[in-house]
């Protein structure tokens, strides 16, 4: 960009993880955040006059109708909220990036999915793990063939269950809004699992509720979805977001030539680094500076912080990730080729993603291996 150009404007539709990550991230990649939109226009204008935003609305429509400056919508609404914004943007020729869980179903992914493709706009998932540097050098290693043909792939994270006296979000608590672990975690293991090994295509799920503590709670906070690819290579991901005992982050994979993983630290956020083993024994793969992150920087704003989501998201590991994601489309929307040769995840890869969620659940609900639908 030069002096003589202005930034692209971009609204951002929803004030929780929106506000704590989308308006940082977007001003990290040179976006002019112009708006932000929630359900109730004066708690929006409260929440967003701290972090400078001149507009709060409660109507996307009019925003992108008054302000052609406005390029990019980002959406942050829960998962059953997603469709209408996301359309609304669509139909104003606004480019879109949507969070995950991406829709209530894949029938709705697949039409968000057209839409998009038949409106000709850059459009993106929010699947900013693609961007954490251990993950996005473990997918090189994988794809550059170090350890051969992927065989096996084992990825497990696993929380103490700390912060349980806090409050969740109601959408986050409640299964039929889209809430729960899977659809919250689990779908960026799946990314992960797809960007790294291609697409899957079956799945064996268990669902479980491990809290004590949130008796009104009807959504999951435990997963465990064992799959197998179609290159055939088999896995499982597995979560816990209250399992008493010490903090578990793992991720291995196994190939025909030797194995990869990510060195994980005592605590989610510690460094990480990723290894292989191969016939010339164990060695740490050395971090290309393009996929380094900085150190994060938590959200400063106590007030605006509600529930135990809030907390979490506010710690700041997202911002980084995200920010390279929009500088990804940044360039896209600039006719530019983008900065990384990662690419970021788009609304294909959101309904494909959607495609295993869905699958998963339903074996979970029947108890049995369930196919996953072709997008």
């Amino acid at each position: 960009m030069t002096g003589k150009e202005a930034p692209i404007g971009a609204v951002v539709v929803g004030t929780g993880f929106g506000l704590f990550t989308h308006v940082r991230a977007l001003r990290d990649a040179g976006f002019e955040v112009r708006a932000i939109v929630g359900r109730n226009r004066e708690r929006t204008a409260q929440r967003a006059a701290p972090l400078g935003i001149p507009l709060a609305s409660d109507n996307l429509e009019q925003v992108l109708a008054d302000d052609p400056g406005v390029r990019l919508v980002t959406v942050a609404t829960p998962p059953h909220a997603h469709y209408t914004p996301v359309m609304q943007a669509i139909a104003a020729g606004r480019h879109v990036m949507c969070e995950k869980p991406f829709a209530r179903d894949l029938p709705e992914a697949r039409e968000m999915l057209a839409a998009a493709q038949k409106a000709g706009i850059v459009h993106a998932l929010g699947a900013e793990f693609r961007f954490d540097s251990a993950q996005a050098l473990l997918r090189r290693v994988v794809q550059d063939g170090l350890i051969g043909d992927p065989l096996m792939f084992s990825r497990i994270y696993q929380q103490p269950g700390s912060g349980e006296e806090e409050p969740l979000a109601d959408w986050w608590t409640d299964a039929a809004q889209g809430g729960g672990f899977l659809g919250a975690f689990g779908t960026h293991m799946i990314d992960q699992v797809r960007s790294t090994l291609g697409e899957i295509v079956a799945v064996n799920a268990i669902l479980r509720k491990l809290t004590t503590t949130r008796p009104a709670m009807t959504s999951d906070d435990y997963y465990n979805v064992q799959f197998r690819t179609q290159s055939g290579c088999l896995g499982v991901i597995e979560a816990a977001m209250s399992f008493p005992g010490p903090f578990v982050m793992a991720t291995k994979v196994a190939g025909t030539k030797g194995a990869a993983w990510i060195q994980s630290g005592s605590a989610f956020g510690d460094p990480e680094e990723v290894w292989i083993k191969d016939a010339d024994g164990a060695r740490q793969i050395p971090m290309p500076a393009e996929l380094v992150n900085p150190a994060p920087e938590p959200f400063g704003i106590d007030e605006l912080i509600q529930t135990e989501m809030d907390r979490w998201h506010t710690q700041g590991f997202d911002v980084a990730p995200y920010a390279k994601l929009f500088g990804q489309m940044k360039a896209r929307i600039e006719g530019r080729a983008p900065p990384l040769p990662d690419p970021a995840g788009d609304f294909s890869d959101a309904a494909a993603g959607q495609a295993v969620l869905d699958a998963a659940r339903l074996s979970a609900a029947q108890g049995r291996w369930v196919e996953v639908e072709a997008v």
